[in-house]
């Protein structure tokens, strides 16, 4: 059973850190749906004016900003100041590394922790719980679960008390693999936010969102492919390199819809509850044959689209690999998953539009 906080105790102002980002502008749009104020933190007024664009006039009143330049070394104690409850998004996913330390584990690791200090510092300057932040949500990654040394795993089934083997020392000393610094990295951010939790005891809660691989089409108006997120590149590059091109294996075999990602958190702040709770959400397992199969079966994706999209061995599904249990999440959230059909479908016609724009 799902409860919600009812509209007269719901929180008015929500702060989204990371608000250009890929899931970020989901939730911005879910939370304007929902009627309420956001700020959120941007690198610039440059990038604040990106957030805006897609943001319709008569909506652009319930969003302000605080720049925060570099999350890894900034302070969040203006950005906390009147918001109710936090999502903190904001934190690296690329593979373009070469200090480990800088590009991916500080960022993540001390953007989390000051989140949680100037929330912390904020609640015990107000004595008057309506002008406390009531919950926080942690965007985290399954990356922080599942242990990649294991590989697919067969037989196994991942849930919330799993947790990724990966140490700081061991990340930062990684040179050759990036999704593995990656995965450290959400992984100890992720650990460093219930440490905090576990000697700081502050009048909050949390609730961690632990998602797959993400796709679907982007909130924001994507002006260039140049521009994708790292996990829709990644699906535009397969479905655009070449019909004799090899298909090459999945990365992580579990998706998930950016759209349910977005409902999971704001379900996960709005869930009326005393306890700190982490969520473990996977729509389905899937492969990069699966998704050129979807893609030439489609009546609604181009011809010249199918045309230069690889076909592999139709039909090919991977080997056995590890499940996910993501009951929890559907239980208490009400998470429902969007067919991986429709995510690449509604992807790669916005996409589309977005080439033909630009052309």
């Amino acid at each position: 059973m799902v409860i919600l906080f009812s509209r007269s105790t719901m929180p008015e102002t929500i702060l989204v850190t990371g608000a250009t980002s890929f899931i970020a502008g989901h939730i911005i749009k879910l939370l304007l749906e929902k009627d309420y104020n956001i700020r959120g933190t941007v690198r610039s007024q440059e990038k604040e004016a990106l957030v805006l664009e897609t943001i319709p006039e008569n909506l652009r009143h319930r969003l302000s900003f605080v720049h925060v330049a570099d999350i890894a070394v900034d302070s969040f104690d203006e950005a906390v100041q009147g918001v109710h409850g936090i999502i903190h998004v904001a934190s690296p996913f690329h593979f373009k590394v070469t200090n480990p330390e800088k590009d991916l584990l500080l960022p993540a690791i001390n953007g989390t922790e000051s989140v949680l200090k100037a929330a912390h510092k904020y609640n015990t300057t107000h004595n008057d719980e309506t002008n406390r932040i009531k919950r926080i949500v942690i965007t985290s990654s399954f990356a922080a679960v599942v242990d990649g040394d294991k590989g697919l795993r067969p037989g196994y089934v991942y849930t919330e008390k799993d947790w990724s083997p990966l140490t700081y020392e061991e990340a930062a000393t990684t040179t050759d693999n990036p999704a593995k610094v990656y995965r450290a990295s959400k992984t100890l951010a992720e650990k460093a936010a219930w440490d905090f939790i576990e000697k700081q005891q502050p009048t909050f809660t949390i609730a961690t969102i632990c998602e797959p691989m993400v796709f679907g089409p982007r909130a924001d108006n994507l002006k260039s492919l140049k521009d994708l997120n790292t996990s829709n590149a990644g699906i535009w590059t397969l479905v655009t390199s070449g019909s004799d091109a090899t298909i090459p294996a999945s990365r992580m075999p579990w998706e998930i819809d950016v759209r349910d990602v977005a409902f999971a958190h704001v379900a996960a702040l709005e869930h009326e509850t005393k306890t700190n709770e982490r969520y473990v959400i996977a729509a389905q397992s899937y492969s990069n044959q699966e998704i050129v199969d979807i893609v030439h079966a489609s009546t609604k994706i181009p011809s010249n689209i199918k045309d230069n999209a690889p076909r592999g061995i139709p039909g090919q599904r991977m080997e056995d690999h590890y499940q996910i249990d993501s009951t929890k999440a559907q239980k208490e959230l009400g998470v429902n998953y969007i067919p991986l059909k429709t995510t690449i479908e509604d992807l790669i016609l916005q996409l589309v539009d977005v080439q033909n724009r630009s052309q």
